[in-house]
């Protein structure tokens, strides 16, 4: 499998954004991926292996991986904006957005935004809200085991961190999901620690009454492992339906 890099300017930020199977791009229905909190494409390489051949982008927002680390720009609106230059560099029309942990509240908040772009929405184990971080956060954060390998300040400088919690404000998007019509499927971790509450699972279903809830049974808020076949199993079926 062939991967495809670039960098995308969004307002003097550099965005790293990677493709797959950029050979399908004018075949079926692209995948956009917004990773984790602090998340990169690099974390995705194996479940863009194990999903079907589709065209796959995942954009790696600012202060991760190879994109830019600036001092500050972390709000809700800025992240918005480095999806939204990812999608318009790249030329998506329409896609299947999916977004994984703290990623879903960028995901939903470009959604809500550009719904006419969205053919279906997959919602990795995170409710319908940008969450503020509390002062401390950074370091109760980096005390945390590393996360798929990789240690916290190994996967965002201490300054973005910072800037991350410093700008951060609580924006619930609840009632903006009422607006979105097309198909969903949201992922829920059921072991210990899911990041999505049953009460949070109950609003989604009000909210988006199209979206169908699956819960993985052996796994966490880690909705890849232990066995990433149940992510990739239940995302290829929900995507192919999709035409």
């Amino acid at each position: 499998m062939q991967l495809f890099e670039t960098m995308v300017n969004n307002n003097g930020v550099h965005i790293h954004v990677t493709e797959a199977h950029q050979e399908l791009k004018r075949e079926g229905v692209p995948l956009v991926i917004i990773p984790g909190l602090s998340e990169s494409a690099d974390d995705y390489i194996g479940i863009i292996q194990k999903l079907s051949p589709r065209h796959i982008v995942v954009i790696t927002l600012r202060g991760r991986g190879k994109s830019d680390s600036p001092s500050s720009g972390y709000t809700l609106e800025d992240h918005i904006g480095d999806i939204d230059a990812a999608v318009r560099h790249l030329g998506l029309e329409s896609f299947i957005l999916m977004g994984y942990s703290r990623g879903v509240s960028y995901q939903l908040g470009y959604a809500v935004q550009h719904p006419e772009r969205i053919r279906g929405l997959i919602i990795g184990d995170y409710p319908a809200i940008h969450t503020q971080l509390p002062p401390g956060w950074v370091e109760f954060f980096a005390s945390l085991p590393p996360w798929r390998g990789k240690k916290l300040f190994d996967r965002m400088r201490a300054e973005a961190l910072h800037a991350l919690q410093r700008e951060s404000s609580k924006v619930e998007l609840w009632d903006d999901l009422t607006t979105l019509t097309c198909p969903a499927l949201i992922i829920r971790g059921v072991k210990p620690h899911p990041g999505l509450s049953l009460e949070a699972a109950e609003q989604y279903k009000l909210k988006l009454p199209q979206a169908k809830l699956v819960e993985f049974d052996q796994h966490d808020h880690n909705i890849f492992e232990p066995d990433a076949g149940a992510f990739v199993r239940t995302a290829d079926s929900f995507m192919n339906a999709i035409k």
